[in-house]
């Protein structure tokens, strides 16, 4: 099992200002005559997170202090949930992959953008049993998890918010509104489902979903094919900056990188 960065600071894992820079992979080509020359490659591009933590508790700080002993700084790689993306891929856009759905389920794109400039999709259940709409991601089911989703249904439909096996079920209107679902899926297997289901006879109009690591739901960001999951990522450095002006309020910087794509 592929450790995970942990949740820190009352649950979260980042505190803002963020920097996230993203740096081509690059390689130094010396000519016959001795010239060096930077060569921009086509693959290889990677990104790094620059995060600072404040007003950690000791509990906290040590916490994050034990991950990175773990990971022996910089030798080891761990999973790290992208704090400025969207954990799910395609988030406007449930007919492409990794979505998968019950067969029953029939899933209809709109001509037309929603007022909000998103791509809205219409989900009619067929069946005589609730049907599902469901993505994977390859991360730890030990820890919080936040899902939100903007919906509509002009017959007010109810539809349920999954997060492993937990479950929020809401009644929709015939107006878009966003509900938001935070639960620890737990579970013996290493993965994170993220499905909504739709009831028997259920018609539904989806605008946008997006998950979370963490407790808290963050504004919405749009996907398209890639997950927010780095599943290689690394401390840059060997080395943790940490400051405590006093006990019980510490303040931890750190870098980690990835490559994308891993």
């Amino acid at each position: 099992m592929i450790p995970i960065f942990p949740l820190v600071a009352g649950g979260v894992s980042l505190q803002l200002p963020i920097q996230r820079t993203w740096k081509p992979g690059q390689a130094v080509l010396t000519t016959p005559g001795g010239d060096l020359h930077l060569r921009t490659l086509p693959t290889g591009e990677h990104c790094e997170w620059r995060l600072k933590f404040t007003g950690l508790t000791a509990v906290e700080a040590r916490t994050l202090q034990q991950f990175h002993r773990d990971m022996r700084g910089s030798y080891h790689s761990f999973r790290f949930c992208d704090p400025l993306k969207n954990l799910l891929a395609w988030s406007e856009d449930p007919t492409q992959s990794p979505w998968t759905r019950t067969s029953a389920l029939s899933i209809s794109l709109a001509a037309a953008l929603t007022a909000g400039g998103r791509q809205a999709a219409q989900i009619l259940n067929l069946s005589g049993d609730e049907g599902l709409l469901q993505q994977a991601v390859g991360s730890s089911p030990n820890f919080a998890y936040s899902m939100s989703v903007t919906a509509k249904s002009t017959s007010r439909s109810t539809l349920s918010l999954l997060i492993g096996d937990q479950r929020r079920s809401v009644e929709l209107t015939e107006l878009w509104g966003e509900y938001e679902f935070t639960a620890v899926p737990c579970g013996s297997v290493d993965q994170v489902i993220f499905a909504i289901a739709i009831p028997m006879g259920g018609s539904v109009d989806l605008s946008g979903v997006q998950a979370d690591f963490g407790s808290c739901s963050a504004e919405y960001r749009r996907s398209s094919g890639t997950q927010g999951l780095m599943t290689k990522a690394r401390f840059l450095d060997d080395l943790l900056v940490v400051s405590c002006a006093e006990y019980g309020n510490t303040t931890i910087e750190t870098t980690v990188t990835a490559r994308l794509g891993e």
